[in-house]
């Protein structure tokens, strides 16, 4: 294991335990090497995992050193990677979910928008978070009870925003995972002419985090990964914002199906949702 950089050169806050410092100190590795495998992104080997879902030998080189930093730190932890999939820990019920390059088609394009996510759960609760954005130099940084960050200083999701005035994000199923494209569009159709508009950018740990900055007002997605999400919900939680299941029975973590916002446009946003009658009773 490296050693956890110091406060000089680490963009946590004054505080942050040694295990959150651990955290920054594996993204920002995997970011430095993402970064140097983007200048050569036209020969990487990619395999497409499902239709338009794409998986570069930079995903799994940078989920591998991640691996090696937390769990040389922390061998007794599980763990839960997008690319490695999932193992128990020995004797613990701490586990670290890992998105390793949140954003892989945008970073295989040449799109600067991707990040490095991290989060450690003690089952559903996430209790110390990471998602660092090397392209544009930001890491944002949330722990339990202690706020949300980014670049060391502290972030709020925004207030006293009306729903017309308001800026949201989604993602909008492509390829192989058009499940819910329908209730989708649905969702686009009711919203886009009460709002301020909605952007589809394409990495969801970033969508997240801008929430939690006060970037966007809100953001709602389906059928995401745990690893998709992880990190970028204790932001929002710890940025004094909401973040709740679609479907009431299914948690956020395991149906990647939720809606996230500032504290005051929740229930408007959420309104906004359908909800499938085949699901939990829900009507859209």
């Amino acid at each position: 294991m490296t050693d956890a950089p110091n406060d000089a050169t680490t963009p946590v806050f004054d505080g942050a335990s040694d295990t959150l410092r651990t955290m920054v100190d594996a993204a920002v590795q995997a970011g430095a090497l993402l970064v140097a495998a983007s200048q050569r992104r036209t020969d990487l080997r990619v395999d497409e995992k499902s239709a338009g879902d794409f998986v570069s030998e930079a995903d799994r080189s940078a989920e591998a050193l991640i691996a090696d930093v937390l769990m040389g730190a922390y061998p007794a932890y599980g763990w839960l990677g997008e690319e490695t999939g999932a193992r128990t820990g020995r004797n613990s019920d701490l586990r670290w979910i890992v998105d390793p390059l949140d954003g892989t088609t945008n970073f295989l394009r040449g799109l600067p928008h991707w990040a490095v996510s991290i989060a450690l759960c003690r089952g559903e609760d996430v209790l110390c978070a990471v998602v660092h954005d090397p392209s544009k130099a930001e890491t944002f940084v949330a722990e339990r009870g202690a706020g949300a960050h980014l670049n060391g200083l502290p972030i709020t999701v925004t207030k006293g925003i009306a729903l017309d005035a308001a800026l949201f994000a989604t993602g909008v199923p492509a390829g192989g995972r058009i499940t819910y494209l329908p209730d989708c569009l649905g969702d686009l159709e009711r919203l886009m002419p009460r709002s301020a508009g909605v952007r589809r950018w394409g990495a969801a740990a970033l969508d997240l985090a801008y929430v939690a900055a006060g970037r966007y007002d809100g953001y709602w997605e389906r059928n995401l990964g745990a690893w998709d999400v992880a990190a970028g919900m204790l932001l929002v939680q710890e940025a004094g914002g909401r973040i709740a299941p679609l479907w009431p029975s299914h948690s956020v973590l395991s149906s990647g199906s939720f809606v996230a916002s500032n504290a005051d446009l929740g229930d408007a946003l959420a309104a906004q949702i359908g909800r499938r009658s085949d699901c939990e009773g829900w009507h859209g």
